[in-house]
C-alpha cells in the first residue's frame, strides 16, 4: 500500500489515476512508473475521493465520465478537501492539480472541466508525449506555488511576530505599509493609519528634526539615517523610537519612498535617564558626605587646636610663673635687706635671678625654634666635626653639675669619629637627652652614655633608670607641647623631644625610644657621618 510522500520535488511524486477503464489504468500506471512516478489507482469517483484523502497525492489524473460519480463532481469535491478560505477567495491561486481526461472535445465539456476545478485537460485517445509534458508542467507549477505559499507564510509570520515595526512611506510622506506591531506600540489600527502623513505621529518637539531628515532623503543628500525620535501614541503618551530608515529606489534612480524599522527604546531611554540621575544623586551624596567629613574634621581640628592652645598657654604660664616668682622673691629680698645681707647671700640671689632669666630665655628660644621649624626657617649649618671630642666636652660639663644621687657611665669609642654635623644642634640635642635622663629619674640611679660608629653611621645611646614612658604616650612623644601622662609634678614644656627630632631629621638621621614604666628609658640617635 502506498503512503503519502508529501509535496517535495526531491522525492518521487505520487499520482492518483481515477478511470473506470481498467486497460487505461494499467497503461497509465506502466507509463508513469517508467517516468519514475508512484501511482495509485481508483475505478470511480467515490474511490478517488477516498484514495486522495488517504494518500494525499501530488496530482490527480481524472476521467470525466465514470459510473457512480463522474469526474466533474469528483473534481469539485476534491477542491473542498484542502482549500483554505484564503485560497477559495483568490481565483488566481492553483487548487489541487487535477488533469481531466475526457473523450469530449466540445466547448461545454471543456468549460465544465475548468469550472469543476481542473487545471488542464487532455482528450482521448491519449497522446503520450503531450500527456507527460503537461504532467511535468503541472507538477512544476504546483511545487512552485506551494513553495511561494510557504515563503509568503514565513514572511507573514516574521512580519506579524517581530517586535519592531516594519514600515514603508510613499514619496508623498504617507504611511504605505506598517507591520501589526505598529498597533501594539502606538494604539492606532493599520486601517486608520495607512495613507496618513507619518509626520502627524511625531512629537511636536522632534517634528522639525524629522522634517529635516525627510528632506535630506528627498534631495539625495542622504540615502538613509538612524536617529532617536519621539512619537506620540493614540493615548497621548510619548514613546522614544529608534528609526533605521533607507531610501527605496527603482532602477532609473527615481525616489519611490522610505522603508525601515521602528524600534521602541523608551524603556532604555528612561533606564539610562534613571541611571544618570542615580549617579548624580550618588555623587551628590558622596560630595555631601565628603563635605560633612571635612567640616567634622575641621571642627575636630579646631577643637584640638583650641585644646592645644589652652594646653600651651597653661604649660607656658606654669613654666614662666616659677622662674618669675623666684626673680620677684630674690629682687624683693635684695631691695629690702640690701644692707643686712652679706655679699655671699647677695651673690646667691643674683645667681638665682640669672638662672631664672636663662631658663625663661631658653623657654622663649624653644618656642621660637618650634615656630621656625614649622615655617621651614631653621638654619642648618653642618661642618666637619670630631664627634668624640664634642661628646667628651659635653660629658665633662654635664658631670660637673650632676647631683651625687646619679652615677654617669660613659662609653666613647677611642677611634676618631669625624663627619659633617651642625655642632650647635648636636650639642643641644645630646644635652637635652642627658637632662631628660636626670629629670625623669627623680630618685637617682645610673645614666649610661654610649657613642659608637658603625660603617658610615654614628650612634649615640642614652639610658636611664627613671619612671619610664607609658606605651599609650610613646607614639606622641615628638609632638610639640605633648607630655607623658605619668610626669606628675615634674616640670617641662613638652618641646624638648620635638626639637631634638627636628634636629635629627635635618641631619638625615633617626631617633628611637624604648621605654618601660618603672624600669627606665633608652634613647638611640643614629646619624649619617657624611650627609
Amino acid at each position: 500500500m502506498l503512503t503519502a510522500t508529501g509535496n517535495d520535488p526531491q522525492k518521487s511524486p505520487v499520482i492518483l489515476v481515477a478511470d473506470d477503464d481498467r486497460f487505461t489504468r494499467v497503461m497509465l500506471r506502466q507509463l508513469l512508473e517508467k517516468e519514475g512516478y508512484q501511482v495509485i489507482e481508483a475505478e470511480n469517483g467515490e474511490k478517488c475521493l477516498a484514495a486522495y484523502q488517504q494518500y494525499q497525492p501530488d496530482m490527480v489524473l481524472l476521467d470525466a465520465l465514470m459510473p457512480v460519480m463522474d469526474g466533474f463532481i469528483c473534481c469539485q469535491k476534491l477542491q473542498t478537501f484542502t482549500q483554505t478560505p484564503e485560497q477559495k477567495s483568490d481565483r488566481a491561486l492553483l487548487g489541487i492539480p487535477v488533469l481531466m481526461i475526457t473523450g469530449l472535445e466540445d466547448q461545454k465539456s471543456i468549460d465544465s472541466a475548468f469550472a469543476a476545478g481542473a487545471i488542464d485537460y487532455v482528450t482521448k485517445p491519449l497522446h503520450v508525449p503531450v500527456l507527460l509534458q503537461r504532467i511535468r508542467r503541472l507538477l512544476a507549477a504546483s511545487w512552485a506555488e506551494k513553495a511561494l505559499r510557504r515563503s509568503e507564510q514565513q514572511y507573514r509570520s516574521v512580519v506579524e511576530n517581530v517586535k519592531e515595526v516594519i514600515f514603508q512611506i510613499d514619496p508623498n510622506g504617507n504611511w504605505e505599509f506598517l507591520s501589526p506591531a505598529w498597533t501594539k506600540l502606538m494604539g492606532f489600527t493599520l486601517e486608520e493609519t495607512l495613507g496618513t502623513p507619518f509626520l502627524e505621529y511625531v512629537h511636536p518637539d522632534d517634528c522639525q528634526l524629522q522634517k529635516e531628515l525627510w528632506q535630506s532623503i528627498l534631495t539625495g543628500a542622504n540615502v538613509g539615517f538612524q536617529r532617536e525620535i519621539r512619537y506620540v501614541t493614540k493615548t497621548g503618551a510619548t514613546r522614544w523610537l529608534e528609526i533605521h530608515a533607507h531610501a527605496s529606489q527603482v532602477t532609473n534612480g527615481k525616489f519611490t519612498g522610505l522603508s525601515g524599522i521602528l524600534h521602541d527604546i523608551t524603556e532604555r531611554i528612561y533606564a539610562a535617564a534613571l541611571e544618570k540621575e542615580k549617579i548624580r544623586l550618588e555623587t551628590e551624596i558622596i560630595e555631601r558626605q565628603r563635605s560633612e567629613t571635612m567640616i567634622r574634621q575641621a571642627l575636630e581640628k579646631e577643637k584640638e587646636l583650641g585644646e592645644l592652645k589652652s594646653h600651651i598657654i597653661t604649660t607656658i604660664s606654669h613654666e614662666f610663673r616659677t622662674p618669675l616668682t623666684t626673680i620677684q622673691s630674690s629682687s624683693e629680698l635684695l631691695k629690702l635687706y640690701d644692707k643686712k645681707l652679706t655679699e655671699d647671700k647677695k651673690l646667691k640671689h643674683f645667681q638665682k635671678i640669672g638662672l631664672c632669666v636663662e631658663h625663661i630665655t631658653q623657654l622663649l628660644n624653644d618656642v621660637i625654634l618650634i615656630g621656625q621649624s614649622e615655617a621651614g626657617q631653621l638654619k642648618f649649618n653642618p661642618i666637619s666635626l670630631e664627634v668624640a671630642d664634642l661628646c667628651h666636652d659635653l660629658i665633662e660639663e654635664f658631670q660637673s653639675n650632676l647631683d651625687p644621687r646619679y652615677t654617669l657611665k660613659v662609653f666613647i669609642a677611642e677611634s676618631p669619629i669625624k663627619g659633617l654635623f651642625d655642632e650647635a644642634m648636636l650639642r643641644k640635642s645630646l644635652n637635652h637627652l642627658l637632662s631628660n635622663a636626670v629629670k625623669y629619674s627623680p630618685k637617682g640611679g645610673t645614666i649610661t652614655f654610649q657613642l659608637g660608629c658603625h660603617s658610615d653611621k654614628v650612634t649615640v645611646q642614652i639610658q636611664d633608670e627613671g619612671i619610664g614612658i607609658p606605651s599609650i604616650d610613646q607614639s606622641r612623644l615628638f609632638e610639640s607641647f605633648y607630655r607623658g601622662s605619668n610626669i606628675s609634678t615634674i616640670g617641662g614644656t613638652g618641646l624638648g623631644l620635638a626639637i631634638v627630632k627636628k634636629y635629627v631629621d635635618l641631619h638625615g638621621g633617626q631617633i628611637q625610644i624604648e621605654s618601660e614604666v618603672g624600669i627606665g628609658t633608652t634613647v638611640t640617635v643614629t646619624l649619617p657621618i657624611n650627609q
